[in-house]
């Protein structure tokens, strides 16, 4: 284009020159003259304005040229204010974002099986590469951190009388008190010979001459198991309600007295210091890397699989639901109007510091290339217009001499 506007204008001036040469002879060439000299005014009036703006014409520094190089800072600051004021602002953003289908969109999308598929896989695919870039030493320092500044901040007894209050709810701690009956009768089987031998030790000789210490331990391990058993047989018995009366006089206790909740913290405490605890987190932490790693080289990645599944699901359940499907994206203009409205400063600030750190040359050619077009269409339009309006003037003034 600046090849065509340059040799538009050069073939006015060759045009003028043989329209001088031959003008006297025939009245009709004035009139080619007359055009081709005020095409040539009008063309390099033109080139002179549009290349005013991006440098010095004919590099003389003529006053009030290579206007954009010299102004770069105003006009990058400029520039930043108008896209904040016209694309950024709160009003203009909503109006915009309140004709978007944000969730129902995505929704859409991710209905497809092909789609959600490649997407799940593409996450999976993430996993390793995150947890490379994440490192093994700082995630473990992170996770030993994160899990002692939780479970400091959980207050032992309350939570302790949360679980025993739990427990005891609908009398399902009896299941445990059946298990410890049921436990103790298998240990009193087991221990059965080395409770004769001990009663059998403390018995005078005379009496186990006479058998009595067999007699005794007989009766001493039917007596026990026969109370095992009825305590096991009766949901009601004296032992059960003892037991749950402990309980829930330990839940009192744990909820309104100083010195149990101070023993509950020291105890919290020591196993928080106890470095089995580190050793344990790194454990998990080294058991689920390589387990994500696994699974992630496997083409019947149950990640995948899983992943895969839960999009389609959440897919048809915000397709199914339009309510939640407004509320999501009410949620998400508000957020976005947000963001946007907090950020629409800063981005007039980058796009003005971008421009101010560009070089004179780098503006000008950004610039000239963006809308170089249009300019050389500036140069042409007024080489031809510069031609019709000489026409013009040179017809009047024959017509009025």
């Amino acid at each position: 284009m600046q090849r065509t506007a340059t040799g538009l204008l050069l073939a006015a001036a060759a045009v003028y020159a043989v329209a001088r040469a031959y003008e006297s002879r025939h009245p009709a060439v004035s009139y080619v003259r007359a055009f081709c000299e005020a095409a040539m005014i009008g063309g390099l009036a033109d080139w002179f304005a549009v290349t005013a703006l991006f440098r010095h014409p004919l590099g003389v520094p003529l006053p009030h040229t290579a206007i954009l190089p010299g102004n770069k800072a105003r006009i990058g600051e400029a520039l930043g204010r108008f896209v904040e004021r016209n694309f950024l602002s709160a009003e203009v953003v909503a109006a915009k974002l309140g004709e978007a289908d944000l969730a129902g969109t995505a929704a859409r999308w991710l209905a497809q099986p092909e789609r959600s598929a490649t997407l799940a896989r593409h996450v999976v695919q993430l996993l390793p590469r995150l947890l490379d870039a994440v490192g093994d030493e700082p995630m473990r320092e992170f996770l030993h951190r994160r899990v002692l500044e939780g479970l400091r901040r959980i207050e032992m007894a309350p939570l302790a009388a949360d679980v025993l209050e739990t427990l005891t709810a609908g009398n399902r701690h009896q299941e445990l008190v059946d298990e410890v009956i049921a436990q103790t009768r298998r240990l009193l089987g087991e221990a059965e010979p080395a409770l004769r031998a001990r009663v059998r030790e403390k018995t005078a000789w005379l009496w186990q001459k006479l058998g009595v210490d067999e007699a005794i331990s007989d009766r001493l391990i039917a007596a026990a198991q026969e109370a095992l058993a009825e305590a096991a047989a009766d949901p009601v018995h004296a032992w059960r309600q003892r037991f749950t009366d402990l309980v829930r006089e330990y839940v009192v206790r744990l909820r309104t007295s100083a010195e149990y909740a101070r023993r509950a913290e020291a105890l919290k405490q020591s196993l928080l210091d106890h470095p089995v605890l580190g050793d344990y987190i790194g454990a998990v932490w080294d058991e689920a890397r390589t387990r994500v790693r696994e699974d992630a080289a496997r083409e019947d990645s149950a990640i995948r699989a899983n992943l895969h599944s839960a999009l389609l699901r959440l897919a048809d359940a915000l397709l199914a639901e339009p309510a939640v499907r407004d509320a999501i994206n009410t949620g998400l203009r508000k957020a976005l109007i947000e963001i946007v409205d907090a950020r629409r400063h800063e981005v007039a600030e980058l796009i003005a510091q971008t421009v101010r750190r560009w070089d004179a040359r780098t503006v000008s050619e950004r610039i000239e290339r963006a809308i170089g077009r249009d300019l050389q269409y500036i140069r042409i339009n007024g080489t031809v217009i510069g031609g019709l309006v000489g026409v013009v003037i040179h017809a009047l003034s024959r017509a009025i001499g």
